[in-house]
């Protein structure tokens, strides 16, 4: 994952919404992630580097462990509350609803950022909160369990992310209005849903040897200069299911799918059935979808035909949030290469060596003020200072022992806003502050060298990053199906 993002709705993000789900994830207070690990390396001690093999997660929604902001929940505490949210067996209340968006809002105040209008604004976080709880019911319904054992632990962790020691934590858990066993309560069911899209989404993501091989061929590796990407042209037959359809509505449903795909394995016209039955949007195609790379498709799609021979037909009905789709290959083609004339260059990189000094940002280090201090730094060591002497005392990244340095980085390892900077300095230049997901940097570089990338290795970052695509799609399907099965009843304008 090369950044950390909110992203519980397929939506095109307006730059205020942009900026909003940007003050959802600065408002948990910690840091954005744990020790990261590039593949055919030893483990990073820095959270800047992009996760490259299994350690990828998706936080698209996952819970954020943090600590509460002082004075954020007991604000209301006289007000006579209401329901605007029913979901499922329980209720989301104004004072929920309005104690969050104040949150939200105190963030962008904090980081100098324009707050969105107050109704767009409440009815993002509701949605939010719907998310939230759909997902929390999915984990306890699931009989997910988290001993207090485990709870102390991240617990431990969360003051440890935070530099706080566990009592200074539990003073500002109770600063914010917030008693200790209600934030226990709210961290174990946190969690409870890491550990349900751990099991129903990271453990069902594979990456398959041929996808490797057409990432590859897509970027002119393994001497296969003249080839792109292979395309893909699936044919599906839909069978929706109803949001509202019975358990016995739904096994009728899938009785149907499977009759239809047992007509389709005995040589039915794949084209007609879908003409006749589907209820997808391409029905009137015969079901093609077009022309696709691997990535563009559906997860559940793409697992099911990757390994199939073009006219094939996937050999079980696929289950979906929208309903059971018969699946068929009908083309595989290799669309044109771009740009990978020279397959020699592409196996050589351009690697750096660089350090860098992070100060976190939080409720009680606004970003101007790293900003500020990080200035002031800058012009010490540019006047004379030791960079990694700066390091050492005031950076806040697993680095500062090493005086910030991060060692020889390849492309692609480490967040875009740190690269990108990083990329353009000069050996001995230190750049001006630059703000990611982690905080507000100075990145020095130290020198660059150009390096083979060996087969294996090219291999491992080709594989670290499908398997990265698919987790994004597999956990935004999974999402959509659990919100689709469950039941919300807004008793207010979401708007208001």
């Amino acid at each position: 994952m090369k950044r950390q993002e909110f992203a519980v709705f397929s939506l095109v993000l307006s730059p205020w919404r942009r900026v909003l789900l940007s003050a959802v994830l600065a408002a948990v207070a910690g840091p954005a992630l744990a020790q990261l690990k590039a593949p055919s390396q030893a483990p990073r001690t820095t959270g800047i580097f992009v996760p490259q093999a299994s350690d990828v997660a998706v936080p698209s929604s996952q819970p954020q462990l943090g600590v509460p902001q002082p004075g954020s929940s007991a604000k209301r505490s006289q007000l006579v509350d209401e329901v605007v949210a029913v979901v499922n067996n329980s209720v989301i209340t104004r004072r929920e609803l309005l104690d969050r968006a104040d949150e939200i809002e105190s963030q962008l105040r904090t980081a100098n950022r324009p707050a969105p209008p107050r109704a767009d604004l409440l009815g993002e976080v509701l949605e939010r909160l719907v998310m939230e709880r759909v997902q929390t019911q999915a984990a306890q319904d699931a009989g997910i369990k988290v001993t207090d054992q485990e709870l102390d632990r991240a617990i431990e962790s969360v003051a440890q992310q935070n530099r706080l020691s566990a009592t200074e934590l539990r003073s500002r858990v109770e600063a914010s209005g917030m008693t200790w066993t209600k934030y226990r309560d709210e961290l174990r069911k946190q969690v409870q849903v890491i550990r349900l899209r751990e099991r129903e989404v990271d453990s069902k993501v594979q990456v398959y040897d041929g996808e490797i091989d057409n990432y590859l061929a897509a970027r002119g590796g393994q001497g296969a200069a003249a080839a792109g990407p292979a395309e893909f042209n699936v044919a599906q037959i839909l069978v929706r299911v109803p949001e509202d359809a019975s358990d016995a509505q739904k096994q009728a449903l899938k009785a149907k799918a499977e009759g239809l795909l047992k007509q389709a394995q005995g040589g039915a016209d794949f084209a007609q059935l879908a003409q006749s039955n589907s209820e997808g949007p391409e029905a009137a195609q015969g079901g093609a979808m077009g022309f696709r790379e691997i990535g563009r498709l559906p997860a559940l799609f793409a697992n099911a035909v990757v390994d199939l021979q073009p006219g094939a037909v996937a050999p079980e009905v696929v289950e979906s949030a929208n309903g059971f789709h018969v699946l068929k290959l009908t083309a595989k083609r290799v669309a044109p290469a771009s740009g990978a004339s020279n397959p020699a260059a592409a196996s050589r990189i351009t690697q750096t060596q660089v350090r860098h000094i992070l100060i976190r940002t939080g409720p009680n280090m606004p970003e101007a003020e790293a900003r500020r201090q990080l200035g002031t730094l800058r012009d010490r060591i540019t006047h004379g200072g030791d960079f990694a002497d700066a390091a050492k005392r005031f950076s806040q990244d697993g680095s500062a022992q090493a005086g910030g340095d991060l060692g020889w980085v390849s492309p692609g390892e480490l967040v875009p806003e740190f690269e990108q900077a990083m990329n353009r300095l000069r050996p001995g230049e230190i750049s001006e502050p630059v703000v990611t997901q982690f905080g507000v940097h100075l990145i020095q570089v130290l020198n660059r060298r150009e390096t083979e990338m060996s087969p294996e290795k090219q291999r491992d970052f080709a594989r670290a990053e499908i398997r990265e695509q698919k987790l994004r799609a597999a956990y935004d399907d999974w999402v959509r199906q659990l919100r689709s099965q469950a039941y919300v009843e807004y008793r207010v304008n979401r708007q208001r």
